[in-house]
């Protein structure tokens, strides 16, 4: 219950005008994990990644313009812009939107937003996670399903 008021209080404080795109939660997949930073080659390789009860909301600011809300393990609400990222539109398509998040010199996350050909709703988010201030380095594709997503809001 405190998840749904947390992100119902986040949508709220949405600047006027911005318009919820996509809900999607539940992200499940796998990761590579290096050998760097604070792992050692014996805890390095592939492992199943998800976060249990994560929720992933794309919502458009303005014209061209978007946010990631995101609800992660630790149960807080996150927005990438607010977290120093820059959000860029990748591509769009009928039934298909994709997002570029980039927090630089640490992590790019790339998030598409489907609607497949049975009419099923889901994301697909796949990131790269290295550098100087990042203590685990991982790669992922982790894939989700959507409560809804709106693309005639796009």
């Amino acid at each position: 219950m405190r998840l749904v008021f947390l992100l119902f209080a986040a949508c709220v404080c949405l600047p006027a005008g911005a318009a919820d795109i996509a809900s999607c939660s539940n992200p499940t997949g796998r990761a590579y994990f290096p050998a760097v930073g604070l792992l050692s080659p014996n805890d390095a390789g592939w492992a199943e990644d998800k976060i249990t009860g994560g929720i992933t909301k794309l919502v458009k600011l303005g014209a061209g313009e978007y946010d990631i809300l995101f609800v992660d393990a630790t149960k807080d609400i996150i927005s990438a812009r607010g977290d120093g990222a820059t959000v860029i539109p990748l591509n769009a398509g009928d039934n298909v939107f994709s997002v570029l998040v980039v927090y630089p010199g640490k992590t790019a996350e790339a998030y598409t937003f489907i609607k497949d050909s049975a009419g099923r709703l889901e994301y697909l988010q796949t990131t790269s996670r290295a550098g100087a201030g990042v203590p685990i380095a991982k790669a992922s594709v982790m894939q989700g399903s959507c409560a809804y997503i709106n693309f005639d809001a796009l």
